[in-house]
């Protein structure tokens, strides 16, 4: 797969190598595609200008300077280079299948306070029917709408019910009959802990992915294929740490994803900056030594295509191949991805 031809109108791209680099580097990330081209879209193309691309740079190095918006805890940045291309990679649900483990934890966190919530509406099908509609998205935001719909059912909030223990006792039965199938103890046991529930889902998926996260499917012979051929890489996520290196360690990843090369929306900047904002990206290029014009993205989520389209990646590649994505809905999630709804310029996928 090659990129596609830019308009007479649009600004030459850094450097003819860099998109020769980007051509190879999709070539060798070939078992994570599926050979769609967007071409057909009339977006505007994956290639991007150099003033464009210093634009971007300038505006990432600004944040990361500003305490008042933005402060990294990430490493000083390396020296950078306007020719090298670098892969930037989503982590959960494109290097680790981990979207499905983390969201079964995350659903059966959040299932006693749905106001809906009972036995027979708490099935299985209901439990992944949530986890194919919420994957990739922050639990943070999963909690505000939980207890939006509390409110306008005029029930008290979440908080408020597992300090008094209300919970319904058939519904909290259920709920930890599940948890113990991700080997998680009874909701009753952790409130002794003291601890809210955003806190609770992260400790516990921490726990969770610690033995249940694995490598998506082709993704280990991917990289060995990358560094082979000479092409840095790391990390680009919303998710935190030690979430994160956790899992690279479950996936047996860490000769390729040291803590250096492991950026966090969430846990390098204050306040943290989640997709699709594109700071992640833009530290992550910055930190591999890479424009962000020179920079491959690959995402599987529409906030991460997002957040790379507003970083202004010069190619993005989608990724339909973890376990949360159904056989049946490959297609419906690729064109999720290709329409480019989280992007500030309708840009999406450039391939998938």
């Amino acid at each position: 797969a090659t990129a596609r031809p830019s308009p007479a109108s649009t600004p030459r791209p850094p450097s003819m190598s860099a998109a020769l680099c980007r051509a190879h580097v999709v070539a060798a990330a070939a078992p994570l595609t599926r050979r769609r081209q967007v071409a057909s879209r009339g977006k505007a193309p994956a290639l991007v200008s150099a003033k464009r691309t210093t634009r971007s740079l300038v505006m990432a190095r600004s944040a990361l300077r500003n305490p008042e918006e933005v402060t990294s805890k990430a490493p000083t940045p390396s020296a950078i280079s306007d020719t090298a291309t670098v892969v930037l990679f989503d982590f959960d649900g494109t290097l680790g299948d981990t979207e499905t483990p983390a969201m079964i934890v995350a659903f059966w966190e959040l299932a006693p306070y749905f106001p809906e919530a009972s036995v027979a509406y708490l099935s299985e099908e209901c439990m992944r029917t949530y986890v194919r509609d919420n994957a990739g998205k922050a639990f943070e935001f999963m909690v505000d709408v939980v207890e939006e719909d509390r409110k306008k059912a005029g029930l008290p909030s979440i908080e408020e019910v597992r300090a008094a223990g209300a919970e319904d006792p058939a519904v909290l039965a259920h709920v930890n009959e599940q948890r113990a199938k991700s080997g998680l103890p009874t909701l009753e046991a952790t409130r002794a802990l003291g601890k809210d529930i955003l806190t609770l889902q992260k400790d516990e998926t921490v726990e969770a992915l610690a033995t249940l996260a694995v490598p998506c499917p082709n993704v280990p012979g991917v990289l060995a294929n990358l560094e082979s051929l000479g092409y840095d890489f790391s990390i680009a996520t919303t998710s935190g740490k030690p979430r994160v290196p956790v899992s690279v360690v479950a996936c047996r990843y860490e000769a390729y994803f040291p803590p250096e090369k492991i950026h966090s929306g969430e846990s390098d900047f204050e306040p943290p900056r989640f997709k699709p904002d594109p700071s992640v990206y833009l530290l992550a290029a910055e930190k591999t030594g890479a424009l962000p014009g020179n920079s491959v993205a690959v995402e599987d989520s529409t906030s991460g295509v997002g957040s790379a389209a507003n970083a202004r990646m010069g190619l993005i590649v989608g990724y339909v191949g973890g376990s949360h994505i159904s056989d049946e809905n490959e297609d419906g999630h690729a064109g999720t991805l290709m329409a480019g709804s989280r992007s500030d310029d309708g840009r999406g996928a450039d391939i998938v």
